[in-house]
């Protein structure tokens, strides 16, 4: 993300971002169109602006600043009012929230380990597909 972007999502959410969010947006470490461009570490300001518009307030954070998602039912957060806030989780359905990982750092290597393990099913399902015989069609 450019500055300018990273400036529009604190126009909106009226404070400033964390410096790691900032370092890390302005520098996204993950390909484009991977799943932690899609859900996990949202890339699209628009998307992020839209993410942080809802009237969420997780008990017991100060400033909850919404980064992305699962996917599904469970979104990612930092709490903004403190510098070395762990990433949250806030259930959609239940409206319950608990940390996922302790730091920024370790929530970057969930995101990879992530990232290895779809890659490794990938691989496991080419691997299927070039070893069955020509009849096992559903396979």
């Amino acid at each position: 993300m450019t500055d300018q972007e990273l400036q529009a999502i604190e126009k909106h959410i009226g404070y400033s971002l964390p410096e790691y969010y900032r370092a890390t947006s302005s520098n996204y470490p993950f390909p484009l169109d991977s799943f932690a461009d899609e859900f996990m570490l949202l890339n699209a300001p628009e998307v992020i602006i839209e993410l942080n518009s809802a009237e969420i307030s997780p008990p017991g954070i100060g400033k909850p600043f919404f980064i992305g998602s699962d996917g599904g039912e469970e979104s990612y957060f930092v709490d903004t009012s403190k510098d070395d806030s762990g990433v949250f989780v806030f259930g959609l359905e239940t409206g319950n929230c608990h940390l996922l990982v302790p730091s920024w750092t370790a929530f970057l290597d969930h995101i990879r380990a992530e990232h290895a393990e779809i890659a490794a099913d990938e691989e496991v399902m080419r691997q299927c597909k070039l070893n069955k015989k020509w009849w096992e069609f559903w396979k």
